[in-house]
């Protein structure tokens, strides 16, 4: 939505009723029978003069009716055809929910020695950070009280790419079940007072955004959900989440050193594909599980390459040496290959099977050292 800060000149609209303490209603924030009642009255928006622009008039005292309408169900406040103002970006009014969890973080920041800062532009200008968090990592804090915008610009996994691009790594958080996007989102429970947000005593837990990540090896015991459908078991590491406590504070301080990651398109039995996770279990998942899709500390969210079944024809050579660099990429983040064994046996006498190694005592065979129990089955038919 574009234009979502307006002033409702009709006191009679329910609309009228959200105002701020400067006269201004958040449209995303309307009911959907508050929006229909005010889009049907502001029919011939320039006739009614129902609607202005709130942007207009804080900057500029100009005033501008705006029209209201639905596009493909999605609602949409504009400025008339041929007006030399432009449309402005979606910039949602500031709630007392969302300056006391602001005020909040930099708190958290300042005790924590983050340096932080509020309303921090990128050098770009592109994005904007409720709270700025510098560490080992920079963490750009954003409390979203409203539902993200449909369109892609304002979207959030969007705003979330362009702030990876500065190097950035976004902190989603969010206290309405409302706010949903393609980002990992931090729940924590709504409608608190002011006072008790800010109450350092108080505890804000999770209900949701949050999992623990365990690397466990695919047996005929976990066959039943095993992603590539053994119910014998494949034999490959896999990652099982589950969900943990915690509270706000812990990761606003954890975050910028790393303590705390983000985690996307995740490929977790039993977790969404978006969530924060601790160090450990992030440090395991990269080793074990990811893909080139899953971001780095740090670093910007680096896109899956888009591969065919078949031949590769009709590439140019450039497009070969991306590709090149893509596979390349893949095996670097795969689980680690073992060395294929050397000529001559190599001086161990322990069994080298398993995460972590088994450590009994062992023969060499071709596979490797191994123990009793864990011989080649090869052997046992030979013998």
């Amino acid at each position: 939505m574009l234009n979502n800060q307006i002033i409702v000149t009709d006191a009679g609209l329910r609309a009228y009723a959200r105002r701020n303490d400067r006269g201004i209603v958040d449209a995303a924030g309307l009911t959907s029978s508050e929006w229909e009642e005010l889009r049907g009255r502001n029919a011939n928006s320039t006739k009614v003069r129902l609607v202005q622009c709130a942007k207009c008039w804080e900057l500029y005292r100009d005033v501008q009716w705006l029209k209201t309408y639905n596009l493909r169900g999605t609602r949409v406040i504009s400025h008339q055809p041929g007006e030399s103002r432009p449309d402005h970006d979606y910039e949602p009014v500031e709630t007392e929910e969302h300056r006391a969890f602001n005020d909040r973080a930099f708190m958290i920041g300042e005790d924590a020695g983050y340096n932080p800062r509020k309303e921090a532009w990128a050098p770009n200008r592109k994005t904007r950070a409720d709270v700025l968090l510098t560490g080992t990592l920079t963490i750009a804090y954003e409390h979203q009280h409203s539902p993200f915008s449909a369109t892609g610009r304002y979207s959030a996994p969007e705003r979330t790419r362009l702030a990876a691009a500065v190097g950035r790594t976004t902190m989603w958080h969010s206290t309405s079940d409302k706010v949903r996007g393609q980002v990992p989102i931090l729940r924590t429970d709504g409608g608190l007072p002011p006072r008790v947000i800010l109450n350092p005593n108080y505890r804000h837990e999770f209900r949701g955004g949050i999992y623990r990540i365990k690397i466990y090896t695919c047996t005929v015991r976990e066959g039943h959900e095993c992603p590539s459908g053994k119910f014998s078991g494949c034999g490959k590491p896999h990652a099982r989440g589950q969900v943990t406590a915690g509270q706000l504070d812990d990761v606003l301080r954890g975050a910028p050193i790393g303590a705390y990651m983000p985690v996307v398109d995740a490929q977790v039995l039993r977790a969404p594909r978006f969530f924060w996770t601790d160090a450990a279990s992030y440090g395991q998942y990269l080793a074990y599980i990811s893909s080139p899709a899953a971001p780095q500390l740090g670093g910007p969210t680096v896109r899956a390459a888009r591969t065919r079944r078949g031949h590769r024809g009709g590439h140019s050579r450039a497009k070969e040496v991306e590709l090149e660099a893509m596979r390349a990429q893949a095996v670097e983040l795969s689980v680690p290959a073992q060395r294929a064994p050397s000529p001559s046996p190599p001086a161990s006498g322990v069994c080298d099977t398993g995460r972590p190694r088994c450590g009994a005592p062992a023969r060499f065979y071709p596979a490797g050292w191994r123990c009793d129990d864990h011989r080649p089955t090869s052997f046992w038919r030979s013998n």
